[in-house]
């Protein structure tokens, strides 16, 4: 397998926020420096091809919660998501 190459790079001040539940957060949850770790990486893998994220989020269209807040493809900020998700759709079938 070839080396990874960086996709989505975590920027300078991001944190990695680590608690023992899933989505429970206070202010004594253990958070580490994330800065330049990958969230999304590609690779070649013999004749195809690999794209490897480590959270999906942005590939989805949910709503959250009673208020239903949008997420993922459905937030207003996000609207790029689809557009990126196709791209690396044709990518990774070498459509052009």
């Amino acid at each position: 397998m070839g080396a990874a190459e960086p996709l989505l790079v975590l920027p300078e001040g991001s944190r990695l926020l680590l608690p023992e539940v899933a989505f429970k957060f206070s202010e004594s949850t253990p958070r580490i420096p994330a800065a330049n770790l990958l969230q999304g990486a590609l690779v070649y893998h013999g004749q195809g091809r690999v794209a490897v994220f480590g959270e999906t989020a942005m590939f989805t269209a949910q709503v959250a919660g009673p208020a239903r807040r949008p997420m993922g493809m459905n937030m207003p900020e996000a609207r790029d998501n689809s557009r990126f998700a196709l791209n690396l759709l044709h990518w990774l079938t070498r459509v052009l």
